[in-house]
């Protein structure tokens, strides 16, 4: 079994196994009966830490995409894996089809199959740049959300992310409208709708707005770490996302002794900052850097927002529209 990682991408690692995982399933590259690295082979392997796989293999057996076996090791689901492998190949078959449809309606129409290839490769060349030209401009104030927004979230084949600080349109507005101009479809936050809209007045493209959540094994992780006796300190970039992250922790009703953040990137005030911190939190990119400063021992927890399933349906949805508007589909 085959996984690369890419520890500058701004992912977090866990969800890197994770997809990678789920990949090779679903394209019969992990077999059913198929044993799956231990937590140790695959983190000794990765050169990551032993926590950071098994936050990925927990996910996938509470999504029964694997199962873990006590004493014989950690294997695929051979339901999840029959099903995933019966759609594949039901969409195969159902593709083979229209290709043969559309094959025996060119011959009935006195064309050779030559002429007809030439056609079909050269619709499928138009088709990928139209793809390639699907710009989503992501707003918000969060410099952590728009790195991890731009890099973590999939939307397919052929669409660009560009992330845009709420500052620069404040800041640059001329630069703003002429980086928009190339934009098919912006994406914002319930907060910022009203005022990326009023700036967007004399502009085509559409606004969609997007709730962000914490990521569920971020809160499930310090709520079992949490204690009232034990303090928090965050280590971030903006101090928006550290009243953002205090919010969502107290939201939940997770106990704690003290909640701190550092915005600083100096070595010494971070590694001064984090003495005497029982759990230690930091916004997607700075982890790998905060881990230095840390003993092991110490639980360091990457704290990810990510766009709520009914968001990402609507962002899927609009897409499907730009695409249907462009001739795509």
């Amino acid at each position: 079994m085959k996984i690369e990682i890419d520890k500058k991408s701004g992912i977090p690692l866990y969800l890197q196994i994770k997809h990678q995982i789920r990949e090779l399933l679903e394209n019969g590259n992990l077999k059913e009966g198929e044993q799956l690295p231990t937590e140790r082979d695959l983190s000794e392997s990765l050169q990551i830490s032993r926590n950071t796989v098994s936050m990925a293999y927990k996910e996938l057996v509470l999504e029964n995409i694997i199962f873990s076996i006590p004493g014989k090791g950690t294997f695929p689901n051979p339901k999840t894996s029959a099903l995933s492998k019966s759609k594949a190949n039901n969409n195969q078959l159902k593709i083979e089809e229209i290709i043969d449809l559309t094959i025996n309606e060119a011959l009935e129409l006195d064309f050779e199959l030559s002429e007809f290839k030439k056609i079909v490769n050269k619709r499928i060349e138009e088709k990928e740049k139209l793809l390639k030209n699907i710009n989503i401009a992501f707003i918000e104030c969060n410099q952590e959300q728009l790195y991890f927004f731009s890099k973590g979230i999939e939307l397919g084949t052929g669409i660009s992310i560009i992330p845009i600080l709420i500052d620069e349109i404040y800041k640059a507005p001329d630069i703003f409208r002429e980086k928009i101009k190339s934009i098919d479809l912006v994406v914002t936050t319930f907060f910022h709708y009203n005022e990326v809209k009023k700036f967007l007045s004399d502009q085509k493209q559409r606004v969609l707005t997007i709730a962000l959540d914490p990521l569920m094994e971020t809160m499930v992780n310090i709520a079992h770490l949490s204690s009232k006796e034990k303090s928090i300190g965050l280590v971030c970039i903006t101090d928006k996302f550290a009243q953002r992250v205090f919010q969502s922790i107290k939201q939940t009703g997770i106990k704690f002794s003290s909640f701190k953040f550092i915005i600083s990137h100096d070595k010494d005030e971070v590694k001064k900052f984090l003495i005497n911190t029982d759990i230690v939190i930091t916004s997607p990119g700075r982890k790998k850097e905060v881990e230095k400063f840390i003993s092991p021992q110490i639980p360091l927890i990457e704290f990810v927002y990510v766009p709520d399933k009914g968001s990402m349906s609507m962002l899927k949805l609009a897409i499907l529209d730009i695409k249907r508007e462009g001739g795509i589909l």
